[in-house]
């Protein structure tokens, strides 16, 4: 038994707008350019650490081992891999606004009168979310 005011549950209105554009993942693009730097890195510390002469440090003129130098370069790539995928997300998200189109949807009951049938699961992936992030490409307009 609950002491608070009982809640009634609130219709869905019957006709609702929502705004599509197919806009790229941020988490993907950076996870997959993340993944881009850490192999330039290694292909460039093999490449480095393949000749017949050590590599020194300059300053010391100690050599260096190959995992120092990975680290350096790892660091130098992915950074440079992140940020050139990040305006390649840019770019493309950009894009994907021009391509954006609104819809309608009515509930209705009789299969007859559906322009386009969508299953219960489909429904849902259209309906907003609390708390969700609208740059994911599923905002509702009011």
């Amino acid at each position: 038994m609950t002491s608070g005011p009982e809640r009634s549950p609130v219709p869905a209105p019957d006709e609702q707008e929502y705004t599509l554009r197919r806009a790229p993942r941020l988490s993907a693009v950076v996870v997959l350019s993340s993944l881009a730097g850490l192999v330039v890195a290694l292909l460039g510390t093999a490449l480095a650490h393949s000749g017949p002469t050590p590599l020194v440090d300059p300053y010391s003129g100690a050599p260096l081992s190959f995992g120092s130098t990975f680290g350096y370069m790892l660091v130098a790539a992915v950074t440079a891999c992140v940020l050139l995928g990040l305006l390649a997300w840019l770019l493309l998200d950009r894009r994907s606004r021009r391509t954006q189109r609104t819809v309608t949807l009515r509930r209705t009951d009789d299969p007859a009168e559906a322009d386009v049938t969508l299953h219960r699961a489909e429904a849902e992936a259209l309906r907003p979310r609390r708390g969700a992030d609208p740059s994911d490409g599923r905002t509702t307009e009011p």
